[in-house]
């Protein structure tokens, strides 16, 4: 027969025994949640390189000829918007963009200016 003091000890032994248990597999839990973060990060991160990549070409795509701008006439910016395309009789500030990409907050601020009509013309001199 066991007496009182093992059984104690067997249940203090269960207990350390699940407390470690519990604590191993919230490692593992919280590593495979980190590794998950790091790879979606590193596919984002491959996307918006593939975007910045599609816009350096878009001018020269059939996209770009269906609008039928000249292509001597586009100016590549970068950033905050893609580029610029000088017309006859209008001036187009572009952003390209893949898949359902938004414009970004700043992106949206410029359009909203534009739309207002808050664009204006400096000649600088040096």
């Amino acid at each position: 027969m066991i007496d009182i003091p093992e059984v104690y000890l067997i249940i203090f032994g269960l207990a350390v025994f699940s407390i470690i248990s519990l604590w191993l597999n919230l490692r593992l839990w919280w590593t495979g949640r980190s590794k998950d973060r790091e790879a979606d990060s590193r596919v984002r991160g491959a996307s918006v390189t593939r975007g910045l990549i599609a816009e350096q070409f878009a001018p020269f795509t059939k996209a770009f000829e269906k609008l039928g701008w000249d292509l001597q006439e586009f100016k590549f910016l970068g950033r905050p918007v893609d580029g610029v395309q000088f017309e006859e009789d209008e001036i187009i500030i572009v952003e390209f963009k893949t898949g359902n990409s938004p414009l970004s907050q700043k992106q949206r601020r410029i359009k909203e200016l534009v739309e207002r009509g808050k664009v204006s013309f400096k000649e600088v001199r040096f």
